[in-house]
Parts: C-alpha cells; structure tokens; sequence
C-alpha cells in the first residue's frame, strides 16, 4: 500500500528513476512538455491605478520566483514522490549592499527587483513535512522540527537561516520546551498538491509505483540474460576418444589419452586468451563437440514487449519515447493529448496555489485582485492553439494579448517594443513594399500592369468595348 508505507513506496521511486532509463525519461519529457505560456488577469476592477499596481507586483514576483521553473520542478516533484511541499517566503528587502557576506548571504542570495519584493519558495522535505488537516478548501501542513536535531553548531545555524522564519522562530521555542515538535505551519504561505489519490488520503501515489512491477521484472529478465551471456562467453568443450574393439573401452593406452587431452586442452586456452590460430593432431575417431546454450532469450521481441509494458504503467506511448520499433502516429498523437490534458490539470492546481500565495502575501489587495493564467499549450499543440487565437482575433473581436501570449511571447514585452517602434517613428519611416497584400482598394491604380490610353491590339480594343474584364467568372464564387 503506497499511502499506508509512503516512506517506502517514494524511496523505492527514486530507486527506479534513478535506475531507469524509460521512467526517468518519461518523467522528464512530461515536465518539458508544458510551454507554460501565460497571461495575467483581472479579477475584480475596482481602481485602474490598483489593478496596474496590482499587476507590475504580480509580474515582479513571478520573475523573482521564475514560475516556470518552479511549476516544472512542482510538476517533477509530483510525479516521482506523489506529493509536493512548498512554503512562499517573505522577506524584508536590504539596501545594505556591503562589501563582505557570510556563508549563509553567499548560499542563499535571493534577487530584489525594482518594487522591492524579496519572496522566494521553499522546498519543504516530504519526510518532515505532511498534511493535518483542511482550512477553506486548502491544505494545512504541519512541520517536524525534529529536522534540525540532525545538525549542530554553525551548520545547524545556518540551516536555520535557510529556512524560514515561522520554522526557524517555531525551532526556537521547541529548545526552549516552549512548543512540541510538530508546528503547524501558516496556511496562507504553504503550497501543497498530490496526484492519484482520494482527496481524504494524507499522500497521493506516485507515476513509478504503478511501473514497480515491470521494471522489477526487466531487471531480472536483464539478469539473466546476462548470466547466459557468461555461460557463452564459458563454453564447455567436451572430448570424445576413439572407440576401442570391445564396447565402452577406448584405443588409446591411459597415457595416450593423458598426452592428447593435455595437447587438445592447451590449444583451446590458448586460443581463447591470445587469439590466433592454434593447431593440434588427435587419433583417429576422437570426436571434439560443445554444448549448446538456448538463445531465444536475447529474441529482441521479448525486451521491446517489456518496455512497452513499463511505458503503458507510466501512461506514455512507448513509441513517443523510442522505447519500440514500432508505433501508429495517430495513436502517438491521441496519447500526447492525453497526456498534456493530465499535465494541464497538475499545472492547473499549482497556477491556483500561485494565485493564493501572492494576492495573500504580496498584492494584499482583495477588491482589486490579479490572477496568473497558464494557457493549456504544449510544444506539441502550440501552433494548433495559436491558430485558433489568430481565428478569434481576426474573426470574432479576440484578444490581441491572448494571441501574443499564446505565441510564447509576452504581452508585456511585445507592447513594450510595439511602443518604442511607435515613438520612433518606425513605421511612418520604412513602410511595407507596395504589393497586392499592403496596398487598399482605394490604391487599386497604383498596382497591376500599367494602362494604356490608346489600345492598338485587336483583342483589347474588344474586350474593353464590352467590358469583358466585369463579367462575371467561376472565380468570383470561390
């Protein structure tokens, strides 16, 4: 039971991750797979002045965090132990900008932006670390302060400082006799999300444990190909000497046999340790034969029928990933939408703890809320998705914003530029060539072959005098 034996069962997950080269592939190309293009949002309006503030604070604290980063690492996390424990910290910005730093400023340097925010999230360990309860729909934790027992001196100090200050205050007090060891963490600043479980089990099951199986199985099969391989590599050589004239004697006197056994049996090994050829001479009717070893276990049939059985308990395609020679593409591309739509739920979960954290912690403002948005783009999907944006937006009044955006480029820096090119005159100084595609109708005499007055062509003079060129044709109807 991976609920129950939870320690067990994420050990044994990072066993064979580390062990595997299908689950750990797998695991990675599913982390990557996201392009976690995103867009900000307004909640609620209640002041332009706000919300704009609103949002440069979101936008400031998503790059200080880099968001990206810390759903892929979430979404990793999640699919290799079932569960991830995160703590957004807050912390007093510094101006102090001295000329020396002690070992904890150089290990733990945190970027300050231009609006002052100092936030950074904590990766809480899962042994230390688990859920007590439910307040308003989100995850309450609760953490061992027992965890800093295992250091001493400077270095249990300096972990401290890591931490921090509701963990770092909280193991204070513990000392002291002031607290026990579980401290019930600040709902309003943890992050937490688990994956194939019922929301009343306390840890969710990880995507190797439903492969543990398989991948047992493998590395047996793989052992004991290689226990065949040292049987070929040892080949048993036998000698059969001749007959001699009653049944079940031999023609050759005992020293005979001696003399040829020795002679046969150095010729072998030293073919077999120096190469070459080697050359012997034996009696009439001795018979030299090995013993045969069944092959069929190194059949290359029966490895792919293993990894492809390891891919399925993952959930991926094994031909996504090369773990078969063969695969359908249409079914490949069924398994990736499926795929990114099980991804996209995962993201989706952290995207509204993200939300949380910030409007509680940074903006602090609840008439005026700003939200992140993370479209359900992959880089399998992407133009798809981006064509459907350019389909609104040209055809049903979309939003420019959500078109850049959804080409993995952000808003704010396309305006940004689009801004500038503006103030400098860009267009007004180097305009479009004159083609069919830059030029209106109202410009239609400025296109196409020039007129000509006066027609000598007989064809023309026709043409013109029945005004043929307004006739209707079959391409008006296309």
């Amino acid at each position: 039971d991976p609920v129950t034996y939870h320690d067990e069962a994420i050990r044994l997950s990072d066993l064979i991750y580390t062990k595997n080269g299908i689950v750990s592939n797998s695991i990675d190309y599913m982390t990557a797979l996201p392009c976690l293009d995103r867009v900000i949002t307004i909640k609620s309006k209640r002041s332009v002045k706000k919300i704009k503030e609103n949002k440069e604070k979101m936008s400031a604290t998503l790059k200080t965090i880099d968001d990206k980063l810390f759903i892929r690492d979430a979404l990793h996390t999640e699919m290799r132990e079932g569960i991830a424990f995160y703590y957004f910290d807050i912390r007093k910005p510094s101006n102090d900008f001295q000329q020396s730093m002690s070992d904890y400023d150089v290990e733990n340097i945190v970027e300050i932006n231009e609006l002052g925010i100092n936030a950074r999230i904590v990766t809480l360990p899962w042994q230390y670390t688990k859920i007590v309860g439910k307040k308003n729909g989100r995850y309450v934790l609760a953490f061992n302060l027992r965890y800093f027992d295992d250091f001493t001196g400077d270095t249990q100090e300096r972990k401290l400082k890591k931490y921090p200050k509701e963990i770092s205050d909280g193991y204070n007090k513990k000392r002291n006799g002031l607290i026990k060891d579980w401290l019930i963490l600040d709902s309003d600043k943890t992050m937490c999300r688990k994956i194939k479980c019922k929301d009343s089990e306390p840890w969710g099951r990880s995507l190797i444990i439903a492969a543990l199986e398989d991948v047992l199985y493998k590395d047996y099969y793989t052992d004991t190909k290689r226990n065949v391989l040292d049987e070929i590599n040892n080949k048993i050589i036998y000698e059969t000497f001749p007959e001699g004239k009653d049944k079940g004697t031999c023609a050759l006197s005992k020293k005979q046999q001696e003399d040829q056994h020795n002679t046969v049996k150095q010729a072998i090994m030293t073919k077999n340790s120096k190469g070459g050829t080697s050359f012997f001479s034996v009696a009439a009717g001795t018979k030299l034969d090995s013993i045969d070893i069944d092959l069929d276990i190194f059949d290359s049939k029966n490895e792919s029928d293993l990894n492809n059985n390891i891919s399925l308990d993952l959930g991926i395609c094994a031909s996504l990933i090369g773990a078969m020679s063969t695969g359908n593409f249409a079914s490949g591309q069924s398994n990736l939408e499926m795929i990114t739509a099980q991804l996209y739920t995962w993201v989706y979960e952290w995207q509204t703890e993200l939300n949380y954290v910030i409007n509680k912690n940074i903006i602090k403002d609840d008439k005026n809320k700003v939200e992140i948005y993370y479209f359900p783009t992959s880089f399998v999907n992407r133009k798809t998705f981006f064509d459907q944006m350019k389909t609104l937006y040209s055809e049903a009044s979309g939003s420019l914003t959500f078109l850049v955006a959804s080409a993995g480029i952000d808003p704010d820096v396309y305006f940004n530029i689009l801004d500038q090119e503006i103030e400098d005159g860009i267009y007004d100084r180097y305009k479009p060539h004159e083609t069919s595609y830059t030029l209106s109708k109202n410009q239609e005499d400025s296109n196409g072959r020039p007129t000509v007055d006066n027609p000598t062509n007989e064809n023309t003079i026709i043409s013109k005098s029945n005004n043929a060129n307004d006739l209707p044709s079959p391409s008006d109807n296309k």
